[in-house]
């Protein structure tokens, strides 16, 4: 069987970042007082109220999909706070400026695939989340780590060569 060429360009991501994790895992099971902080899984369980509320609207019949363009009263609320911002231009902001998205990950992962592609370069905040690298590679892009220092915006005052990067770079923080 032959596979798609994204198999290649993922095979050597990621292994040792969750070698990282289950390791983790392992010595906070053992009882070690440890903060993880490899995959961005919430370490505290969720407030009473989120859980009694989504009990509440699954015991109320909500328990399909939701549109897969936003839920109306999340989009009503993004077109309030941005159209308040763009004030100065009235009716820009529309529920159409919008996607929304089930998970980071997804959302990462469509914005990606939209903005670069094969021999593009992505600035990207180093060190980095651990799937960036996935993400990235999935496009075919590279990424150009960036050092994070303490000032704010510290990754765009760093000089980036333009032969890292066929076109300009996207920047992915």
């Amino acid at each position: 069987m032959r596979y798609a060429s994204i198999t290649d360009r993922l095979a050597h991501l990621g292994s040792g970042r969750w070698a990282v994790h289950t390791t983790a895992r392992r010595m906070k099971a053992a009882g070690e007082d440890i903060i993880e902080l490899t995959i961005g899984e919430p370490d505290v369980a969720p407030d009473k109220a989120l859980l009694d509320e989504a009990a509440r609207a699954m015991y109320a019949g909500r328990t399909r999909y939701s549109n897969g363009r936003g839920e109306p009263g999340v989009l009503k609320a993004l077109v309030d706070k941005y159209s308040a911002r763009r004030a100065h231009m009235p009716g820009s902001v529309t529920e159409k400026n919008f996607l929304c998205f089930p998970g980071t990950q997804t959302a990462l992962s469509v914005v990606m695939a939209g903005l670069v592609e094969k021999g593009d370069g992505v600035l990207v905040g180093d060190p980095l989340y651990a799937t960036y690298e996935g993400v990235v590679a999935s496009t075919g892009a590279h990424i150009i780590p960036c050092r994070c220092g303490r000032r704010r915006n510290s990754i765009f005052r760093q000089r980036i060569s333009p032969a890292r990067s066929r076109r300009k770079p996207a920047c992915f923080c």
